[in-house]
């Protein structure tokens, strides 16, 4: 199955863009971030041709799609700033757990008996985490960026639902989908930029980084794996979201050994149980 084979690319690309990522905004403004990331999406894909859309409804479903990740990578980037990337990578691997519930509400996928297990293995990994994590970030629930992570993982959810809808349902093309809503990202992203960070802008400073710029590379790879996985006809938004998500190995591993974070032996073991209850998903599709 080719869709598989682009969701592991896309898991690949997504991790090492989670490494980049966490180098690009700690310690940094996030609005300008994520707006010279989407910019660099926008600049590398319009070298493909620049695909056209005329209605304006599909203007508007895509500036839809648009404010959903906006919002995510508002909660997402605020959180990854202030929290160890071996907490967020693994927050942010609990996406499959909503996608399936939405894919089954919603897009009429229906979970096998292994994937209800796997979410109840999935939640207790998050439980060990939060004991974990105590130390690092404080009451692991009360923690605000930890419910930020959460949220944002969320709408990241949302997000991947509502693609499967804009690429099956109404069968855009992979690239239109990319790039569009890219172009309306940026623009959203000026506007806050504009009103909400350059008003605070020295009590929040930026400072431009090279890595900056790779983080839309591979965010970029990332995604166009992904959303032509995704465009295959057979291609589940469940099982795409679980492989792709399995980049929280390589974050995590990154986490302990590259940023020198916290190794404690319930740590690893909860990162061994949300891999599990991941697997127990997955298998739930074989």
């Amino acid at each position: 199955m080719i869709w598989l084979t682009l969701a592991f690319g896309s898991a690949l690309f997504l991790g090492v863009y989670d490494i980049c990522k966490k180098n690009a905004v700690s310690g940094n403004a996030v609005w300008p971030v994520l707006l010279i990331c989407s910019l660099t999406n926008v600049f590398l894909l319009s070298l493909f041709g620049i695909p056209e859309i005329s209605s304006l409804k599909d203007h508007l479903t895509l500036l839809v799609k648009a404010a959903i990740v906006t919002t995510s990578w508002g909660f997402t980037y605020n959180a990854i700033a202030k929290l160890p990337i071996s907490i967020t990578s693994p927050i942010r691997a609990s996406a499959p757990i909503f996608t399936i519930f939405m894919a089954t509400a919603f897009m009429g996928e229906r979970p096998q008996i292994l994937q209800w297990i796997g979410i109840a293995v999935c939640l207790v990994g998050y439980f060990l985490f939060s004991s974990a994590s105590k130390k690092e970030s404080g009451s692991y629930w009360k923690n605000p960026f930890v419910i930020c992570m959460f949220v944002g993982t969320f709408l990241g959810s949302c997000s991947g639902v509502y693609d499967k809808f804009l690429l099956q349902n109404l069968d855009y093309d992979p690239l239109v989908l990319q790039f569009w809503f890219n172009v309306y990202m940026s623009c959203v992203q000026a506007l806050i930029l504009l009103f909400y960070w350059f008003p605070r802008r020295q009590k929040m400073p930026f400072r431009f980084r090279p890595i900056m710029l790779f983080v839309g590379v591979f965010l970029l790879i990332a995604d166009r794996l992904y959303f032509l996985s995704l465009h295959e006809e057979n291609a589940l938004v469940s099982i795409v979201t679980i492989i792709r998500r399995s980049s929280v190995l390589i974050a995590f591993m990154a986490g302990l050994f590259l940023f020198k974070e916290s190794k404690s032996k319930r740590k690893w073991l909860a990162l061994f149980v949300v891999l599990l209850g991941l697997s127990f998903i997955a298998l739930g599709n074989i």
